[in-house]
């Protein structure tokens, strides 16, 4: 029985989700493929070049407070909060340097979700898609209004939180009878029914893709609905759910350091805390843990 990992996104919230990952690779648990959503698609990379230790997210906590990873100067320069640039040049090259030779090398497969702005629905991209500067990552961490729209391969696309925020049931498309999940919001998070964006201030920049907009008006309900999935399978036995034992209380643009460790450190306590019954529910499934 084939389990896959879905990871949500969040934006520095993800941060959350680094630390759990930090806790599985620790323990010996991989799985044969992760869908990454946004933060959960960028957290999905180190994952896979074997490069989500402690060591390097303390180098990559130590860049949240330069200007050029996050900052409204970033969005006054280029179009985009975030400098992409920076992230996946820079960074990856220099910095903190990444593993392309890792990622690529390594069995498991990845499953990055960005949204169709054209179709309004979720598309997603494989290991064999990427390029040197993970453009499909790049598109799936593009927040509407604050991030330029990322071509890619004929696709106009930008956050797949817009579309899919939780890609349990493309896994499950995909075959994965079971799945791990890992959310970045408490149990009792619910996302208010009020669209983040008005249409009319929508339709003003993404009037040309009304599919888009319809999308980013059905958001609430589309995420509300897929915590209710996440719920069920859960019930079923179908889904094992990591989320944070307490409400994360940070921004999506959080840029301080030690809040940002914390938030790292929680996920990790909270993925140790469960590993014995996770152990029991991986237990005839397709994926690796040591005893």
């Amino acid at each position: 029985m084939s389990i896959g990992l879905v990871l949500e996104g969040g934006g520095m919230r993800g941060w959350y989700t680094g630390g759990v990952l930090t806790a599985l690779s620790e323990n010996g648990i991989a799985f044969p493929v992760v869908y990454g959503i946004s933060a959960g698609a960028l957290n999905a990379l180190d994952y896979i070049s074997g490069q989500n230790t402690r060591e390097q997210a303390a180098e990559y906590i130590k860049y949240a407070a330069d200007e050029r990873y996050v900052s409204v100067n970033n969005l006054r320069r280029t179009g985009s909060i975030f400098d992409f640039d920076f992230m996946f040049g820079e960074m990856y090259h220099r910095l903190v340097p990444f593993d392309y030779g890792a990622f690529f090398r390594s069995p498991i497969e990845l499953k990055a979700g960005a949204t169709d702005l054209k179709t309004g629905e979720a598309v997603f991209f494989g290991k064999a898609d990427m390029d040197e500067n993970f453009t499909p990552v790049r598109a799936s961490c593009s927040l509407p209004m604050v991030c330029n729209t990322v071509s890619f391969r004929g696709h106009e696309l930008l956050d797949g939180g817009c579309a899919m925020p939780i890609p349990v049931e493309r896994s499950i498309f995909d075959g994965n009878q079971k799945n791990v999940i890992v959310l970045t919001r408490d149990a009792s998070y619910r996302k208010s029914a009020r669209p983040e964006f008005p249409r009319a201030v929508l339709h003003v920049r993404y009037g040309a893709y009304p599919r888009f907009i319809e999308a980013m008006m059905r958001r609430p309900e589309t995420y509300n609905s897929e915590l209710e999935v996440c719920r069920r399978l859960e019930r079923e036995g179908r889904a094992f759910v990591i989320r944070p034992s307490v409400p994360l209380v940070t921004s999506r643009y959080e840029k301080h350091p030690e809040k940002l460790h914390r938030i790292y450190e929680l996920g990790i306590r909270d993925c140790e805390a469960k590993l014995g019954a996770l152990r029991e529910f991986l237990r005839g499934g397709e994926s690796s843990a040591k005893n």
